[in-house]
């Protein structure tokens, strides 16, 4: 038994002490000790003592509902994160890992709409019973929110330990669960962070891990591991502005650029490329190339894509009004692999038309011939749906890869843009020459019109025009331009 000290007069702080109560169970009691020694008219020690056991039951319960799931019952992201932290500082730099494994359900929410939230509900702690059974003891699992798992593994000494986890997870989810009688199926996505050392954070292997959970949802792998983790300067980097880019989407802090297109006729223009630009508050203006991949890979185009979209509508509404005598130039707006081929693009066309009152035929959409080509007959299908709006439609990069000259001719578009590496090489290359002459007149045959990008010189220019190229684009015309000065430019009589 435990010995206190009750030299000092005055009231001690209250003790807590288990004791076995008469019918086997064990009970909390709470001990005050007032020492009275000194006191004359007393000379002792009062000891008072009372059954807290209800309000130790109470607190313990509090605690487990602050760091556990309340329908799963596995730990919570906060409890994840502080055991996560804990096995990082044990960590031996150079001799095992600790990895990280993000689990998202595909699909949960069509089965969580279509059977109810009740099922939805089953489901998700059939998963989690089946995620426990078949992770080793010393492994933690936890539910983060929604159908979002999550599993850590220590001791890892190379990936193969890990992806045999991975392996071991999905092969564990995929025999049917039942539910009321009913057989439902559900794959995993799953994406891998391995830690770099002691250092590293939490939620830097949580987010890490996260990325890669939408790498291999977007590719249609059922796990990825990150290669370049274990570089984590260049991996904070990344995180860096994924979190940069998503508040930047809030906040709007991008510019949406305009490139004139060129009738070589009689040098109007016809049509305005809108072109996205980063104007980010530390770097400086960034180039898509330097942040499209990962808004890509992180599903944040969706939003960016519907930034540029409505942006580039109203101004295209604009331009129209303000040119009363013609139509005034088509907006060209480009369309990522992962934004054309979602289902709901034609929906989200058609609503940036509605909420701007743009006229369908004031919007061209742009996707790369490789994308074209990729699943020639669901391209031919989204096409004709995006061509029933009425807006216009163009090929872009034309000339990089091999194209079905069957399915260009069926693919409803207006514009075939040759790619700026044919172009730049006009000059001194014959056989490009001869390529890009042949594109020209190809295009003739099949009937959209030939547009050569990237000219940047009087020579290329002259070139194209004994080609019989009838529009042109490039800094040989004119430079982004920002959206105002891109008005005054059609202002001043381009038109």
């Amino acid at each position: 038994m435990a010995k206190v000290q009750i030299s000092t007069p005055g009231i001690h702080s209250p003790l807590e002490f288990r004791a076995p109560h008469k019918d086997g169970s064990w009970r909390y009691l709470e001990h005050t000790i007032n020492n009275l020694l000194e006191d004359p008219d007393v000379r002792g020690i009062v000891v008072k003592s009372r059954d807290v056991t209800e309000r130790r039951e109470l607190e313990e319960q509090l605690r487990h509902q602050a760091f556990h799931d309340p329908l799963t019952g596995l730990p919570n992201r906060a409890l994840f994160s502080d055991r996560l932290e804990q096995a990082l500082a044990r960590t031996s730099r150079g001799e095992d890992y600790v990895a990280v494994l993000f689990i998202d359900l595909d699909n949960f929410k069509l089965i969580n709409d279509s059977l109810g939230h009740r099922m939805g509900d089953q489901l998700l702690v059939a998963v989690a019973e089946r995620l426990e059974g078949c992770l080793r003891p010393e492994d933690k699992v936890a539910r983060l929110g929604g159908d979002e798992f999550a599993v850590m593994l220590e001791g890892v000494t190379d990936e193969s330990h890990v992806t045999r986890a991975a392996v071991r997870i999905a092969k564990e989810l995929k025999p049917p669960f039942v539910l009321d009688q009913r057989e439902v199926f559900i794959t995993p996505s799953i994406g891998i962070a391995l830690s770099a050392s002691a250092k590293d954070r939490p939620e830097d292997l949580l987010r890490l891990a996260d990325m890669e959970m939408y790498r291999a949802k977007s590719n249609g792998w059922f796990y990825s591991v990150g290669t370049d983790l274990r570089n984590t300067n260049r991996a904070l980097k990344r995180l860096e502005l994924e979190g940069d880019l998503r508040r930047a989407i809030e906040r709007e802090e991008f510019r949406i650029c305009y490139q004139p297109e060129i009738l070589l006729e009689d040098s109007k223009i016809f049509g305005m490329e809108a072109l996205v630009r980063w104007e980010h508050p530390q770097r400086g203006p960034l180039l898509p190339s330097e942040f499209v991949p990962v808004a890509e890979e992180t599903g944040l185009i969706f939003p960016l894509g519907k930034l540029v979209l409505e942006s580039a509508c109203r101004r295209a509404k604009q331009w129209r009004e303000q040119c009363p005598r013609a139509s005034g130039p088509v907006v060209w707006v480009n369309l990522s692999a992962r934004q054309f081929q979602r289902p709901d693009l034609v929906d989200e066309v058609a609503e940036a038309l509605r909420k701007t009152g743009l006229h369908p035929s004031g919007l061209g959409l742009e996707i790369t011939e490789g994308l074209a080509m990729g699943d020639a007959q669901a391209t031919n299908a989204t096409l004709r749906e995006l061509a029933a709006l009425g807006v216009r439609l163009a090929i872009d990069d034309f000339g990089t890869g091999y194209s079905s000259l069957s399915y260009l001719r069926r693919f409803p578009v207006d514009l075939l843009k040759i790619d700026r590496s044919l172009v730049e090489e006009l000059d001194e290359d014959p056989e490009d020459s001869v390529i890009l002459s042949a594109m020209i007149a190809l295009s003739k045959e099949l009937g959209p019109r030939a547009v050569a990008e990237g000219v940047e010189t009087v020579k290329q220019l002259a070139r194209l025009r004994k080609m019989g190229c009838e529009m042109a684009q490039g800094n040989y015309f004119s430079e982004l331009l920002l959206g105002e000065t891109a008005s005054v430019l059609l202002a001043t009589g381009s038109r």
